[in-house]
């Protein structure tokens, strides 16, 4: 199908021969892993206890995947205990007040930190791979605690390493390229083609599935006119 739309346009490339035309190279592939997020927020009025807290769970979570082949856990984002954000109010004749700045003026601050991650196992593990996933990530933090919260997010199935079908992605693009050269008028044109280093496109297509595809352009060039000899 690619060879047929390329023949279809090459009178068009032809006229375009400077500027090249854009083409894609397409492969449907299956995920490799499937992923569990889990975000923790902490609170205290004590900046260093909220910043052990924090480091306490991920030690906890280190412990739960370590030395296991085919569990693996990923910290997406993390971040050191800071003072909560708080709203602003409209203060008459005195411009704004933040709410809460009775208690900041007595020094009563509340910190908070928050921590992502990614539990990953392989998708050939299916849903018994969740549950496993769903029992290392339980009990993170202390259920009565109300400045202790914990989100376990939706499973799903992810493509982690989208590069590594670059080589057969590139395999096309070099069919692509020497059948195109067999349909160029002999000694007139010359085949360039560019973009190569372009990164690896993903599109998840629902369940399993996945598209990758890599961009790049043809174009063909006309030899520069020889100046005539005396």
């Amino acid at each position: 199908m690619r060879l047929l739309a390329l023949l279809l346009l090459l009178p068009l490339m032809l006229n375009a021969a400077t500027t090249g035309s854009k083409h894609h190279v397409r492969m449907q592939v299956d995920a490799d892993h499937l992923a569990l997020p889990v975000a923790v927020t902490i609170k205290g009025k004590d900046r260093a206890a909220v910043d052990a807290r924090i480091e306490g769970i991920r030690a906890e979570l280190e412990k739960r995947f370590k030395d296991q082949p085919g569990w693996e856990l990923r910290e997406i984002s993390a971040e050191f205990a800071h003072a909560e954000v708080k709203s602003y109010a409209s203060r008459a004749g005195n411009g704004s007040k933040l709410f809460g700045d009775d208690d900041a003026d007595k020094g009563e601050v509340t910190y908070v930190a928050n921590a992502r991650w990614e539990l990953h196992t392989e998708a050939d593990k299916g849903l018994k791979g969740v549950e496993i996933l769903r029992t290392k990530a339980a009990d993170l933090v202390k259920a009565k605690n109300d400045d202790e919260k914990q989100v376990i997010g939706n499973p799903e199935y992810v493509l982690t390493n989208p590069h590594d079908y670059r080589n057969e992605l590139l395999d096309q693009i070099k069919n692509d390229f020497e059948e195109a050269k067999k349909h160029l008028p002999e000694g007139q044109w010359t085949l360039e083609i560019a973009g190569l280093a372009q990164t690896v496109d993903v599109i998840a297509l629902g369940g399993k599935r996945f598209e990758v595809s890599l961009a790049y352009r043809m174009a063909f060039v006309t030899p520069t006119p020889q100046k005539a000899t005396k």
